[in-house]
């Protein structure tokens, strides 16, 4: 049985690394929930934005709520989900990791910020993180 791969909105990209994670042949599927959707307050524009990048992706998109159709859908597979700071969608993998085998996949930063950066400036940030943001030979900020 092949491994399920949840692509939340968080990781809505072909090249995400929970894709390498879950392994050839693993199933993605995206899960498109209206109450979700109302009680983030989610404009018109943003869900098309939304529909729009799931068009570009080869998953399967079901229609319901989150947690019940992803308990149900899961059948005994191993479950692969982005790691994401949206504490709804941490709730959720905190009760299938209960039920089933769940593995959670870091997304690679654009950069890392060292404890030392003054973030009460954003000038001061960006003039520490704009060289590898901006250069993909350098790789994230260290």
């Amino acid at each position: 049985m092949s491994a399920m791969i949840w692509l939340h909105e968080d990781a809505l990209r072909s090249d995400h690394p929970v894709f390498k994670a879950a392994g050839e042949g693993a199933e993605a599927i995206f899960i498109w929930d209206d109450a979700y959707f109302q009680r983030e307050g989610y404009s018109l524009k943003r869900l098309v934005f939304i529909y729009e990048l799931l068009a570009d992706l080869n998953i399967t998109c079901l229609q319901g709520e989150t947690e019940q159709l992803l308990e149900s859908y899961a059948d005994g597979r191993s479950l692969f989900i982005p790691q994401t700071p949206n504490p709804l969608f941490k709730n959720i993998i905190d009760n299938l990791q209960k039920k089933h085998n769940v593995t959670t996949v870091p997304d690679i930063p654009l950069v890392i910020v060292p404890d030392d950066v003054d973030l009460r400036r954003f000038f001061r940030f960006w003039n520490k993180a704009k060289k590898s943001a901006l250069s993909p030979s350098t790789g994230p900020l260290l």
